[in-house]
């Protein structure tokens, strides 16, 4: 048995304020959503005028980003060295986001939940979702990623 810590509701409400700030300081509107390190949803936020299908793209950002422990932003480089059976088969996968706006938060080098962002440039959903990191870690008093 091994246990796994998890962000909780109070954190994850922390995290995706610190994104809702950054993308009204940027004059966006994206969608929210916070998983825990099982990939539950566990806090979202739709900004007014934010286009219905960021809704579920935020949602899969953090999926993949909980689901692989990394930036969703790094496939694009990560996929470069693939074969071409997985850089075209892989997109194709259920709730799969292969694109910036998906970061986990790492604790120790695992995945304790993750947060995606959706509905702006994806340069400007990356710097919202980094917000919500940089939050994170400021509450908890030690970096969360790696």
């Amino acid at each position: 048995m091994r246990q796994v810590g998890t962000v909780t509701l109070p954190l994850a409400m922390q995290a995706l304020q610190a994104a809702l700030d950054k993308a009204a300081e940027l004059s966006v509107r994206v969608s929210v959503s916070v998983v825990d390190a099982a990939g539950h949803l566990i806090h979202l936020a739709h900004m007014d005028g934010a286009t219905l299908q960021s809704r579920d793209i935020a949602l899969n950002k953090a999926l993949t980003a909980v689901g692989f422990g990394f930036s969703t932003s790094a496939w694009e480089a990560r996929l470069e060295s693939r074969s071409a059976a997985v850089r075209q088969g892989l997109p194709l996968q259920p709730r799969i986001a292969l694109f910036g706006g998906g970061e986990p938060f790492l604790q120790h080098g695992v995945a304790v939940g993750a947060i995606g962002v959706s509905g702006a440039s994806e340069q400007e959903d990356v710097l919202c979702a980094r917000a919500a990191v940089h939050a994170v870690e400021s509450l908890l008093g030690e970096p969360v990623q790696q």
